[in-house]
């Protein structure tokens, strides 16, 4: 009888070992990046942007802008923003292109430059335009992929909205200002609607807040009409205002080469 219930035994535990993972036991930042990439329009989106930088002293800057972003036949990502006013701004690019493994590689083109500039290296972590947002906050606000772990933390409420919280760290040998960021996302929208960026010693350097009311939605997609950017070390903040949201238009692919910076902005 012993032997027949170690038998009995084994061949439950082999038949556990044989079947499916069940989706508890999946990994638990999944449910949160599907989300996430439900958010992600199928090819492009097009959104009519107000920036307003105030400085420590109050000093303002403002331009408005178009922020572009396209899927190519790749698979991979593109995003771009262009200036549009004012004048002695207008033409001014900046390019994100994700990579296959590494990081996105971010290029810029203003007119004065009459050139294209790659950024590299720690300029990833440079000011846009005289904003509060680096290139870095750029790609990650534009959600393109970096190579980093995430960790799921415990789901929370913000405005009255249940949310996912994810924390993600860079992968070792990658570039990258901050040793974390955790970010809020709206179980509804899919939309993060506030992520705290963190640098060495894990001080908090960067704090994003979204508006969670009147959202725009096109297709599917949502956006929030106002995020604003805080930079809690200099003291200095960016709002930006979305005025527009248009998905899955017509967008020229041409625009997203980096041999096309300054010649058009759609």
């Amino acid at each position: 009888d012993g032997a027949r219930m170690r038998r009995r035994r084994l061949l439950l535990l082999g038949l556990a070992l044989c079947l499916p993972i069940s989706a508890a036991a999946e990994d638990p930042v999944k449910e949160v990046r599907d989300c996430l990439k439900r958010n992600i329009p199928a090819k492009s989106s097009v959104q009519t942007v107000h920036f307003k930088a105030v400085d420590r002293i109050g000093g303002e800057r403002e331009f408005r802008a178009k922020m572009l972003g396209m899927r190519l036949a790749d698979g991979l990502r593109r995003a771009k923003l262009c200036i549009t006013q004012p004048p002695d701004m207008r033409g001014s690019e900046m390019l994100s292109v994700e990579t296959p493994d590494g990081a996105p590689d971010s290029f810029l083109f203003t007119p004065e430059l009459r050139k294209v500039k790659r950024i590299t290296g720690e300029g990833i972590g440079g000011s846009v335009f005289g904003t509060d947002f680096t290139y870095e906050d750029l790609q990650r606000w534009q959600q393109l992929n970096r190579p980093e772990s995430h960790e799921r933390l415990p789901d929370a409420e913000l405005d009255g909205r249940p949310v996912y919280v994810m924390e993600t760290r860079p992968k070792e040998g990658t570039s990258s200002s901050y040793t974390k960021v955790v970010s809020y996302v709206d179980k509804q929208s899919c939309v993060v609607i506030k992520s705290e960026s963190f640098e060495n010693g894990d001080r908090l350097r960067k704090l994003l807040l979204a508006k969670t009311e009147d959202m725009l939605e096109d297709h599917g997609i949502h956006a929030p009409t106002e995020v604003v950017m805080k930079d809690v070390r200099d003291e200095t903040q960016t709002t930006v205002v979305v005025e527009e949201l248009e998905v899955d238009g017509e967008v020229d692919e041409r625009s997203f080469q980096v041999s096309s910076l300054g010649r058009h902005c759609r």
